[in-house]
């Protein structure tokens, strides 16, 4: 193993931009993993989501954060249902979304914003649902809420 990462190493100062791939370490994307803004709202096997609220000129955001083995790239966007004895389904403000990758801790980062009025709010405030769903593509990833 170690034969190989010398050589990945050589071939990189060579030029060779593979192995610059692969010999680099991505501390930007971990110390941001570290520092996830918001408060943890679901887990999985996949990993977890957290959400923070912002708001612009009188319109409120939810900036959700995904972070897990998954990669999330679309330019159509996607839904976050969240699944309860009702189901409140928000699309994504954003369409275009693209996960970053850390090779430190092999994991991938997604950040997502949503709209969401007071109604939906107060749904997600009183916590009336007991998982939450993303929807991209065509792929869905389950997640259960922290009780």
């Amino acid at each position: 193993m170690k034969l190989l990462k010398s050589i990945d190493k050589l071939l990189a100062s060579m030029g060779n931009v593979r192995a610059m791939e692969r010999t680099h370490i991505d501390t930007y994307t971990e110390n941001k993993m570290q520092e996830v803004a918001g408060e943890q709202i679901a887990t999985s096997e996949q990993g977890g989501i957290w959400a923070a609220l912002q708001e612009l000129n009188g319109y409120v955001f939810m900036e959700v954060t995904i972070l897990g083995t998954t990669k999330i790239k679309t330019f159509k966007g996607c839904t976050l249902t969240f699944l309860g004895d009702t189901e409140l389904t928000l699309p994504s403000d954003t369409k275009e979304i693209n996960s970053d990758f850390s090779n430190v801790s092999t994991r991938w980062m997604t950040q997502i914003s949503f709209e969401i009025t007071k109604k939906d709010l107060n749904y997600i405030k009183k916590k009336k649902y007991n998982q939450i769903r993303l929807d991209f593509k065509k792929k869905s990833l389950l997640f259960d809420t922290k009780k």
